[in-house]
């Protein structure tokens, strides 16, 4: 379907009127649009419960990052929600509007092997103590009617203050394009240099959403998460992996608290093994593949490193089969990379 100009000045207009500056943070508009898409039976139905979204005001400003949280809240927008304005895609042919997919080479091992031998592993390393200063480096799809696809990485951490409060400072990262072939290249259109600070909303001072340190426990970490997230008691392996992921966004978690959480995904189903991956800034890790039956157009690509097994990289992967996005299966619609501090 192509759409006039004036088709997308109407959609503009209803997801962000243009008063809203260009580095604004999503409206409830671009949430609310985000949350119909990829809520369960949104393909056919257009609407349905968004109890697996991570909170609002953890998002940053759409089409850098956006995706801040779209998998597991009420609150809204825990799968790594992203604020940002669905409109089909218009892309220039030669470039795709979505980065390459993590290159998977097939593991001798079951999900099984591979979950016990992480868990064994990260309970078995030296005692760590949980650090509330986690740094990630993140990016999400905005179709904002634009023709030239850049992908604009954000880095994005939280400074804390001796009192609870903070703010969250973000960055602009290198950018680039990719072509329809999957090579990486130069921007193909305008993009802020490098280092350029981003403002969000969020830079006013405010607690956060995890102030109390993280449980070790499984049983203990799912009531935290379940208390802080509204996280369901039978929640599914990618309504908690939204959590976990938001909650990886700010704190550096220890070990222990990396396998429990790795427990609760292999208890709650719905993961499988992927293989070997090199993620974004080139380490090498496993990757694993976690979906869901209630939202079965969308799926996680969580990756664990190689040798320590602690979580440094997740993927939001769309499968296909939802109307209100016009993208191929299998395109990945944001990205988070969890670096060391």
């Amino acid at each position: 379907m192509r759409w006039t100009d004036d088709d997308l000045s109407a959609l503009m207009r209803s997801a962000d009127p243009a008063a809203t500056p260009p580095d604004a943070s999503p409206t409830p508009v671009d949430v609310a649009r985000l949350q119909r898409i990829m809520a369960p039976e949104a393909a056919t139905a257009g609407t349905a419960s968004a109890s697996w979204w991570r909170p609002s005001a953890r998002l940053t400003r759409p089409g850098r990052v956006a995706m801040r949280f779209a998998w597991a809240l009420p609150a809204i927008a825990a799968i790594a929600a992203v604020g940002f304005a669905i409109a089909p895609l218009t892309a220039t042919p030669a470039y795709a509007v979505t980065p390459p997919v993590l290159a998977v080479e097939r593991l001798p091992q079951t999900v099984d092997q591979v979950l016990a031998s992480s868990i064994s592993r990260l309970d078995a390393a030296a005692n760590q103590e949980a650090r509330r200063d986690a740094e990630v480096v993140r990016w999400a799809l905005r179709t904002d009617g634009k023709d030239t696809p850049v992908i604009v990485p954000e880095w994005q951490h939280w400074v804390w203050n001796p009192d609870g409060t903070g703010q969250l400072k973000a960055t602009a990262g290198a950018s680039y394009s990719v072509t329809s072939d999957g090579r990486i290249v130069d921007p193909a259109g305008e993009a802020p240099p490098e280092g350029t600070s981003i403002e969000t909303r969020q830079q006013a001072e405010r607690y956060g959403f995890f102030r109390d340190r993280p449980p070790s426990d499984p049983v203990a970490l799912h009531a935290y998460l379940a208390e802080r997230t509204g996280l369901a008691s039978d929640a599914d392996g990618l309504a908690i992996w939204g959590a976990v992921s938001a909650l990886r966004d700010e704190w550096s978690l220890s070990p222990a608290q990396q396998g429990a959480a790795l427990e609760l995904l292999r208890d709650a189903g719905g993961v499988s093994l992927l293989g070997t991956v090199t993620d974004r800034f080139s380490r090498a890790g496993i990757a694993l593949r976690v979906s869901s039956v209630d939202r079965p157009q969308f799926s996680a690509t969580v990756v664990l490193d190689t040798t320590s097994r602690e979580i440094i990289a997740a993927d939001i992967v769309y499968l296909g089969g939802n109307t209100l996005l016009d993208l191929p299966p299998n395109s990945v619609i944001g990205y988070s990379v969890w670096l060391s501090r």
